[in-house]
């Protein structure tokens, strides 16, 4: 079986947390902290943003699914 899609899993690999927006085919990915990832498929990052208290080191799981689940939501990752 052939990898169809190395730069995105390549982009992907230690996530922590992983969600797809299969209406605008991103993949939301969290390694720590406080950062949010989406990337195409084709690897290539469309967007950043930051989650949680700042007064903490890493954000929390909560939080951050949370804030996923709005981006998928809203569909508002400008």
């Amino acid at each position: 079986m052939t990898n169809e899609f190395p730069a995105l899993n390549e982009q992907l690999d230690g996530a922590k947390v992983i969600e797809i927006d299969k209406a605008r085919d991103l993949f939301l990915a969290w390694f720590g902290g406080h950062g949010i990832h989406a990337y195409g498929y084709d690897g290539t990052e469309v967007s950043f943003w930051n989650v949680g208290d700042w007064s903490k080191n890493n954000a929390t799981e909560g939080e951050v699914r949370r804030s996923m689940k709005a981006k998928i939501r809203n569909g508002n990752y400008a």
